[in-house]
């Protein structure tokens, strides 16, 4: 039985068909009760990422569901009502959660399993920040880069909002970072305390123990050779193959590489990093972790950067400024 006020009607913002971002319809159905085990969010702050304007256009590199769809990986808001074998306790908490698909919408059901609470005064837009690219950044340094202190991290994509997010993350574990990004970049890059290095620039070679990298192609090749003896690379996406018709047979050359390099002496290692993928295998790990930054951010430890703020009824213009590029941070739906 379901506890909770009665609340009849939500908005999805819906992917129709694969396509342009005025794909992206908003439709109004039946608010859904929440099962057993599961709460209802009263959405407060979505992200909203590049992986969505994929998945809209029929280009993500992994799974891509059928129209319709909603998108959205990650949320912040107040739990509005909760199902058999779930505490009362729960009813009125703001709450943070990864759930990978399905935010983009006035109100979501989740397992209250996969929830975070948040503490009084946190905010719900920065508290949304952090489930998908600081998930996403802190399992790049500690579990696929296995950095450590002192280490030197190369950051590909620095502005952006797993970029940020590793810099802040950086800063935090006192690792030293160098971050890649346009030179209109290097005020919000420096700020982090990161050393800022020209995306079109020549990288140092041999010089970082642990390389991040969501480019492929060209990129990946720059990253491999700035590696020192011993180092580690860490691809996590192909977004320089995002617009090429070959991207399928890039990335998978991409994938050979990490691969086969390793076997070239010098002891370099690679890997390739994928968040849903821990995630579904290993939820409570992520829980764990989400808990972690969650407190960090309410003791004034991390520092996220917003790039725009959309209302639900605006998801097609955050999907054409995503598409864009250049965006600074995260990308928020505001229900």
């Amino acid at each position: 039985m379901t506890r909770g006020p009665a609340t009849t009607v939500r908005r999805t913002a819906v992917v129709e068909r694969h396509g342009a971002p005025h794909a992206v319809r908003i439709r109004t159905d039946e608010v859904p009760e929440p099962g057993p085990g599961q709460v209802r969010v009263r959405v407060l702050a979505a992200g909203i990422a590049r992986a969505d304007t994929q998945m809209r256009a029929g280009t993500y590199p992994g799974r891509t569901p059928r129209p319709p769809f909603v998108t959205g990986w990650d949320l912040a808001g107040t739990v509005e009502a909760v199902g058999e074998a779930v505490a009362d306790t729960w009813l009125g908490q703001p709450v943070v959660a990864l759930v990978l698909r399905g935010a983009h919408a006035s109100h979501v059901r989740v397992p209250a399993a996969d929830l975070v609470a948040l503490p009084a005064g946190v905010d719900p837009a920065l508290a949304a920040s952090l489930p998908l690219n600081y998930l996403t950044a802190y399992g790049l340094l500690h579990h696929a880069g296995r950095a450590g202190p002192g280490d030197r991290i190369l950051v590909h994509g620095a502005a952006g909002a797993v970029g940020t997010a590793l810099l802040d993350l950086a800063r935090r574990f006192g690792f030293d970072a160098a971050g890649t990004a346009a030179a209109r970049d290097r005020d919000l890059v420096e700020s982090y305390g990161a050393r800022f290095l020209d995306r079109e620039g020549t990288l140092p070679a041999g010089r970082f123990d642990v390389a991040l990298d969501p480019l492929g192609g060209g990129s990946l090749v720059r990253s491999w050779r700035a590696l020192r003896p011993g180092g580690r690379l860490v691809s996590y996406g192909f977004a320089a193959h995002l617009h090429d018709p070959r991207r399928q047979l890039l990335a998978l050359r991409d994938l050979l590489r990490l691969r086969t390099w390793p076997l070239r002496p010098g002891g370099r290692r690679t890997t390739f990093y994928r968040l849903s993928r821990t995630a579904r295998r290993d939820p409570r790990s992520i829980n764990q972790a989400l808990a972690s930054l969650v407190a960090d951010l309410a003791d004034g430890h991390l520092n996220p950067v917003i790039a725009a703020r959309f209302a639900l009824d605006e998801a097609t213009d955050a999907h054409r400024l995503l598409e864009r590029g250049g965006v600074r941070g995260k990308v928020l739906l505001i229900p």
